[in-house]
């Protein structure tokens, strides 16, 4: 499609279970997995199940982390992810109960019943650490999820993410997710003129991860419809600013501007946004096609061992939903039933155990 082209769109707003607001969300509680006494001690043995056999980490698949009554309660949360609220929460993990690699396990583990991770970046990480590791904001070659700032509302290149909460900052880091589709059909009841410009592909900069053969810079419609299907893809703000580094590159319009401005003040809007703060032992999932989150800024303790940390992993579905052929400028590869999404990587693909290691070398 070219951008002077008239997008397909929805006729009228898509609605539906994702479709939610903060209200409907804060009157039910089905989207949370809380552990108890017994769940726990079936992850204990599921460790030591895995460790019996001498699996690495890398090695453990759903059958390989074995569970029994909490397999059914994570293909319920697993349901709510892909078909439901799209998003969901595991709780009450006691992450001081545990040393970093039998956390990591752990993690790991119950992660394989949601999905199969991917590659977060060009050196394989698996696994990746959101930390602050005094990275400058402004430098367009690193991550800005690696320093205490602020983000604003975005998707990232999988199926779902996974955030394991290790530890909270000292103040802010709140966690703010936002259903797509509601704000879509906000957007749509406001705006209707402007709606088509958020169809229309929004580019930005790689930040240095540029698969072969691609430009340092790539465009995605931040809404797709596509097979009667809404798909979205948020961009971070900070990666279409910094796309004002290669002169040859598209720039948007003014109405796509004003569009993408509306769209950023309805996600920050009481009704849309749901607020969380993260607890030690939360487990978030999200689903990126139609959940979009971001975080507010945060200081941190002075003490490494403290400083806010959280895992993350990238996971594919082999039973997702059909995407967007847009989104292949991004993903690369989009099909159905394989391991899709992630970083195309440049290394083996690798579980870094230390906190400060950064996204780029």
């Amino acid at each position: 499609m070219n951008d002077s082209d008239t997008p397909t769109m929805p006729a009228g707003p898509i609605g539906g279970s994702f479709a939610w607001t903060v209200p409907q969300v804060l009157a039910r509680d089905d989207w949370n997995c809380r552990l108890e006494a017994g769940d726990l001690e079936e992850i204990d043995a599921a460790v030591q199940f895995t460790r019996e056999r001498g699996l690495t980490i890398l090695e453990i698949g759903r059958d390989e982390f074995p569970l029994d009554r909490l397999t059914t309660r994570l293909g319920a949360l697993r349901a709510q992810i892909r078909s439901g609220l799209g998003f969901g929460y595991i709780k009450g993990l006691p992450v001081e109960r545990y040393d970093r690699e039998t956390l990591m396990r752990i993690y790991w583990g119950l992660c394989r019943h949601i999905g199969d991770p991917v590659t977060q970046n060009r050196n394989g990480h698996l696994v990746g650490h959101v930390i602050d590791v005094g990275d400058a904001v402004g430098d367009a070659n690193k991550r800005i999820t690696q320093t205490n700032a602020e983000l604003c509302f975005h998707a990232d290149s999988c199926d779902v993410v996974a955030l394991l909460c290790v530890n909270r900052a000292r103040t802010g880091g709140e966690s703010m997710i936002v259903s797509g589709i509601a704000v879509h059909d906000e957007l749509m009841r406001r705006r209707p003129d402007l709606l088509p410009e958020l169809y229309r592909p929004v580019y930005m900069d790689r930040r240095g991860e540029v698969p072969a053969g691609k430009l340092p810079w790539f465009g995605v419609p931040l809404f797709n419809w596509h097979r009667g299907q809404f798909t979205g893809y948020s961009p971070v703000r900070q990666y279409i600013e910094s796309l004002a580094r290669f002169p040859e590159a598209p720039r948007m319009s003014n109405a796509q501007r004003e569009a993408l401005d509306l769209y950023y003040a309805i996600c920050e809007e009481d009704a849309f946004c749901l607020r969380l703060q993260f607890e030690r032992g939360d487990i978030q999932f999200l689903q990126n096609h139609v959940i979009f989150h971001s975080r507010t800024a945060y200081e941190d303790w002075p003490e490494p061992e403290r400083r806010r940390h959280l895992m993350r992993l990238w996971l594919s579905l082999p039973d997702g939903r059909t995407l967007a052929p847009a989104l292949a400028e991004k993903w690369i590869n989009i099909e159905v039933g394989t391991r899709r999404g992630g970083v195309p990587a440049t290394a083996e693909p690798v579980i870094p155990d230390d906190p400060f290691t950064r996204a780029y070398a």
